[in-house]
């Protein structure tokens, strides 16, 4: 295999991306061989690109080290899109590979959801760093993830809309997928449980340009504020036209804000947004992968660098672990040591799957767009 290589690959409709990353010392034993997916172009490549630094910077780090047990690890990275289709053909092209040992993606749950299936019937392991829907680790054992699940994501949402903002009247606008329409349905179950209004809840449709409908029906509900759960591209062009019809209204959003591909996109009109973080690049536990990440990159890490760092760090733990027992590193024994092995100290906090493929708690914070920049809140 070589390890060097880089190439492009033709796919139906689209350019998929295919690369090994990582330079390797001289290493007499063959590659563990790691598969990565995710929106590397379109829309939603800003989140893509966070998957491959952290890859990237993992690889080249560990590698550097010695590998483990003297054998490289070696990263297969393929573009999704962020299409569910693209995910799925991506997925049988995994399974097919008999040295691929574990995924890493992808970023929506819609996709992860299009590949699992997919991977479960061969036996790979997947973890998703950024699919939060519940049904994931539902499709089998194999699945995995390192962010937290949509049910646990409910409590800091209301709480950041009513307590924080003091939201009394609230017009929810979700993105059309998986991920938007369970976040909608939870969080305006859970507010009218306490008796707040959801004057209106809207869908984004996919493709949408034109959101001045949408913002005349919010403006005409009465709310005092919004809560967005949408995508970055997306949401950048619904607050500008939100700010040309309304330089005031509060508005929070989801931590699928929290890239500053967003600000740069939406400009001023992304000032004042406050959304949930379930990851702090200055804690005490980030701090060398923060200092390591922004001297590479020129940018802080965000939780889509820190849960793909993190995914990464539990699949080669597991192959460590193997390693060290003088057990064969395979798909099923991966699985099985991914799901039982100890807790692990991550860039993001604990990492111990809770008997599923979720993890335990995970703190939450929140940052406020200020100045151009996020800011805690």
């Amino acid at each position: 295999m070589t390890h060097s290589r880089r190439s492009i690959l033709a796919g139906v409709g689209a350019a998929v991306l295919a690369s090994t990353l990582g330079p390797l010392p001289a290493f007499a034993a063959d590659p563990l061989v790691i598969g990565v997916f995710g929106p590397m172009t379109g829309e939603r490549s800003a989140l893509g690109l966070r998957f491959r630094e952290a890859v990237e910077m993992f690889i080249d780090e560990k590698n550097a080290a010695g590998g483990i047990a003297g054998r490289p690890l070696e990263a297969l990275i393929e573009d999704s899109r962020g299409v569910p289709r693209e995910a799925a053909n991506i997925a049988q092209k995994f399974a097919d590979n008999p040295d691929l040992l574990v995924v890493i993606g992808g970023q929506t749950s819609t996709e992860s959801m299009a590949a699992g299936p997919i991977l479960a019937e061969a036996h790979i392991p997947q973890i998703a760093p950024t699919a939060g829907h519940p049904d994931y680790v539902k499709i089998s054992p194999y699945q995995f993830r390192t962010t937290p699940t949509h049910p646990s994501m409910v409590e800091p949402h209301v709480k950041m809309l009513v307590d924080r903002l003091g939201m009394t009247k609230i017009a929810i606008v979700y993105f059309k997928d998986d991920w938007g329409l369970i976040t909608n349905e939870m969080v305006s179950k859970r507010l009218k449980e306490m008796g707040i209004d959801v004057v209106l809840s809207e869908a984004m449709i996919p493709e949408t340009r034109d959101f001045r409908p949408l913002i005349t029906k919010i403006k005409a509900s009465g709310a005092d504020g919004v809560f967005l759960a949408s995508h970055y591209a997306e949401s950048a062009l619904f607050m500008q036209q939100l700010r040309q019809a309304d330089p005031a209204l509060k508005v929070a959003a989801t931590d699928t804000l929290n890239d500053p591909k967003f600000i740069e996109l939406a400009g001023p009109a992304s000032e004042g947004v406050v959304m949930p973080t379930p990851f702090q690049p200055l804690a005490p536990q980030a701090k060398a992968f923060t200092e390591a990440y922004e001297k590479r990159f020129g940018k802080l890490p965000n939780y889509y660098s820190a849960f793909t760092y993190d995914a990464m760090l539990i699949a080669t733990s597991a192959m460590e672990a193997l390693a060290a027992k003088g057990e064969p590193i395979t798909r099923d024994a991966l699985r099985a040591q991914i799901a039982d092995g100890p807790a692990i100290e991550g860039v993001s906090g604990t990492l111990k799957y809770q008997g599923s493929g979720d993890l335990g708690p995970r703190e939450v914070n929140y940052i406020i767009v200020k100045d151009g920049a996020y800011a805690p809140y």
